[in-house]
């Protein structure tokens, strides 16, 4: 009996034996075996005591199932209700997913695809385009305020910051922007800075034509380098800008002494002969003196500043001023354009303006002359001394004052000898009346000073003004006597002379002939005339003005010829004195 309990135990715990049914299968659970490979190993009391424990265990969970259930009934029958619904969800669930896997989800894709063939690009490149603006809208904000601050840097006189900015913007418009694709707005950036560049430009350009006493040479040394740093001018087109808006002022400044002294309305009127009447010889005199100090202040300031610039480059110049190749034949062309100004200053602005004036002031030669010889002097200094083209204008107007006040003189002769006509004899107006009955005669004497007339020229009144008007002109010349002048000058007084001899021949031949002392004395005036007033006239002017001795082979160029008007008509002096003689 001993050796079947345990087996009779092991049967029943296991549920193998036909008399006790198994309440449960538990052959499978892990805890169960292990419990069961650890009984046999429990010593008896244990063992023996087990049966009541499980019973009284067994008895507590019942009692205690017993309670929960009476008390918790409304949460098993919760539980239950739920239980059932979410088994209901899960079904639906499952069948949903399943429409979705196998219906709706192969639907949207279709749709997807077909949405994306219709609308893809245009959405995508919407999508591209504002993402890029989003990932660059700083930039892109700084950008657009760039030609807002150019235009107030330029406005403001700030023409290095603006120049930077200009810079910084198209660096930063070349990454966003390709130059083969520009976007739009690019463009348009692009467009606003060039026209604040332009404004720029333009501001520093007319800063080169503003009046010289506000621009020297810092202000246009700054303007011109930011010229260049803008890099929109070649080299020599800068210079060539620099030198028209410095003339220009000093074109300005010319003219305004013009109407500043009333002598002419504008220099092209200088150029062109306009000269307003009632300008005494002081006036223009006054001008002159005028003229030539802007002129010179003027063109000696365009000379040195051009050549500071452009001419005398500093070696280290920095970085940040670019500056153009200056090659050689660059640098030949920019010294070209100086030399071709410097000369164009002189042949349209001054010598112009000194031939046209400086005969209207025949006092002021002298002064002008010396003030234009120091000019000429101090421009030697630059390279550029004209005083071998000064002798132009003053012997053209030397020329033209000796003509103007020989002419005078020779006609108011002729009107002397044509008012004769009148007169009853020549007592009254040719010789002095004393001397009507023993009339002077005589030749001129080499002996005597070529300055000092002949004391036989007072017997006759007529000549003798004639001889003091001719002196005076001839004591003018002695002030300034060009030498390339001698031979235009003695043309000038034969013609005059040859003039004014017809003219007195041709009053005493048609006097008529008598044998009474009037003719002597007309005969006597005559020979004065032609043997002593006329030789001593020319020896006057040769010798007593440039010192050529009529006895000497220096004056033989400057002989009477046969053939000129002075040579016919002392010839016909002499044919009628003679003539009178045999008479």
């Amino acid at each position: 009996m001993a050796e079947q309990d345990p087996a009779s135990l092991t049967g029943i715990l296991l549920g193998s034996t036909a008399t006790v049914p198994p309440l449960l299968d538990l052959s499978g659970d892990p805890a169960l075996t292990d419990y069961l490979a650890e009984l046999p190993k429990s010593p008896l009391p244990t063992l023996l005591s087990t049966p009541q424990t499980l019973t009284t265990q067994s008895h507590t969970l019942t009692s205690s199932l017993t309670s929960l259930t009476h008390t918790s009934y409304p949460t098993f029958l919760s539980l239950h209700t739920t239980t059932n619904s979410l088994r209901s969800s899960l079904a639906s669930l499952s069948s949903s997913l399943d429409t979705l896997i196998d219906e709706s989800l192969p639907a949207l894709e279709s749709a997807a695809k077909e949405f994306k063939e219709r609308s893809g690009p245009e959405v995508l490149g919407e999508r591209t385009k504002a993402r890029v603006v989003l990932e660059q809208h700083d930039k892109l904000r700084d950008l657009l305020d760039v030609p807002v601050l150019i235009d107030t840097c330029v406005r403001n006189g700030m023409y290095s910051e603006a120049l930077s900015l200009a810079s910084h913007a198209s660096s930063s418009l070349s990454a966003l922007s390709p130059p083969s694709d520009p976007l739009p707005l690019a463009m348009s950036l692009n467009a606003s800075i060039s026209h604040s560049l332009r404004t720029m430009l333009l501001i520093l350009l007319s800063t080169l034509r503003e009046p010289g006493p506000a621009r020297k040479l810092p202000a246009l040394w700054k303007a011109v380098n930011f010229i260049r740093r803008m890099e929109v001018l070649e080299e020599d087109e800068l210079a060539l800008a620099f030198l028209s808006g410095r003339g220009d002022c000093l074109n300005v400044a010319l003219a305004s002494l013009g109407r500043d002294y009333g002598v002419v309305d504008s220099v092209e009127e200088a150029k062109g002969g306009t000269r307003r009447n009632g300008n005494d010889a002081e006036d223009v005199a006054r001008f002159l003196r005028k003229y030539i100090d802007v002129w010179r202040e003027g063109v000696y300031d365009i000379i040195t500043q051009y050549t500071t610039i452009f001419l005398e480059r500093p070696s280290g110049t920095p970085a940040s001023t670019p500056v153009k190749s200056t090659a050689a034949p660059s640098r030949a062309l920019i010294h070209t354009l100086l030399t071709t100004y410097a000369s164009h200053a002189l042949t349209s602005l001054l010598l112009p303006t000194l031939q046209h004036h400086l005969s209207h002031c025949p006092g002021a030669l002298s002064s002008l002359l010396t003030q234009l010889t120091y000019c000429a002097t101090a421009f030697a200094r630059v390279g550029f001394d004209f005083r071998s083209i000064l002798e132009g204008p003053f012997g053209d107007a030397v020329k033209e004052i000796m003509g103007r006040e020989m002419r005078s003189a020779g006609l108011k002769w002729s009107e002397t000898v044509q008012s004769a006509r009148h007169k009853r004899g020549p007592e009254d107006w040719l010789i002095n009346p004393e001397l009507v009955n023993f009339p002077p005669t005589g030749t001129v004497s080499l002996d005597t000073p070529a300055h000092i007339p002949p004391l036989i020229l007072a017997s006759y009144p007529p000549i003798a003004e004639y001889t003091n008007a001719l002196l005076t002109s001839l004591n003018g010349l002695r002030l300034l006597a060009p030498v390339k002048i001698i031979g235009d000058l003695v043309v000038l007084l034969d013609e005059v002379l040859a003039n004014s001899a017809a003219v007195f021949l041709n009053h005493v031949q048609s006097s008529g002939s008598n044998d009474g002392p009037g003719q002597e004395a007309i005969k006597a005036a005559g020979q004065v005339f032609i043997r002593i007033f006329i030789p001593f006239m020319r020896r006057a002017l040769l010798e007593g003005v440039y010192g050529v001795k009529i006895a000497s082979g220096d004056a033989a160029k400057f002989e009477v010829s046969k053939e000129s008007e002075l040579g016919k008509v002392s010839r016909d002096w002499e044919s009628w004195l003679d003539l009178e003689s045999d008479v």
